[in-house]
């Protein structure tokens, strides 16, 4: 933004709200307040942190599986962490095991004799994925409504299968996994101004682009 337009804008608001004063926030954001920067009097609406942060010891097989078959790492992280938690000794009721929650006849299938095996699990998980994404043509919600409940039931629903655990699987996977997209910065001509009343009577001000 050109320093005079901000010299001016900011003019503008200093007039609006009186004492001004300006931080930046978690996400980067220049906030313009009438009140002091101490955040614990600021009740600005919740925002979700723009990538989320999952730590474990197993993103170099991951990434390694991913590439093989041609998957993103992001997403086979997001269906670990809502199937196992990273717990490489998971059991599901159902008898679904490790960390993608292989079933013991998916694990068979695709070449795994020992699910309990993060690396074999992993590559085993990857490869379920690729067929599906392939059998699927890339649909995201279908590919992951199959590894939930299997492909034959979404063939035969022709869609996402009418059962609870699916569909909530679908959501929870489908948001962790937006949740690792970092946001885009949005560029100096797409900024403006924004001006918020807060609950308390305060003036807030945001550079957050829209």
């Amino acid at each position: 933004m050109p320093i005079l337009v901000l010299v001016l804008m900011l003019g503008t608001i200093q007039g609006l709200a009186g004492s001004l004063y300006s931080y930046v926030n978690e996400d980067g954001i220049r906030v313009f307040t009438n009140i002091g920067v101490n955040r614990t009097d600021l009740s600005a609406p919740e925002t979700r942190s723009t990538t989320r942060k999952i730590r474990h010891p197993y993103r170099p097989l991951i990434t390694a599986s991913a590439r093989q078959f041609n998957l993103d790492a992001e997403l086979m992280t997001a269906i670990i962490q809502i199937e196992s938690h990273f717990n490489p000794r998971a059991v599901s009721p159902k008898g679904c095991i490790g960390l993608m929650q292989l079933h013991p006849d998916t694990a068979t299938r695709f070449g795994v004799s020992d699910a309990f095996d993060p690396a074999q699990n992993i590559q085993g998980g990857a490869r379920y994925l690729r067929f599906l994404t392939d059998h699927f043509q890339g649909d995201l919600p279908l590919i992951l409504a199959a590894y939930n409940a299997g492909e034959n039931a979404v063939i035969k629903h022709k869609g996402i299968p009418p059962y609870r655990e699916t569909q909530q699987y679908v959501r929870k996977v489908t948001d962790l996994y937006e949740s690792f997209k970092p946001a885009v910065e949005p560029s100096e001509s797409t900024r403006r101004l924004n001006r918020v009343v807060l609950p308390n009577g305060s003036i807030l001000f945001t550079t957050d682009g829209n």
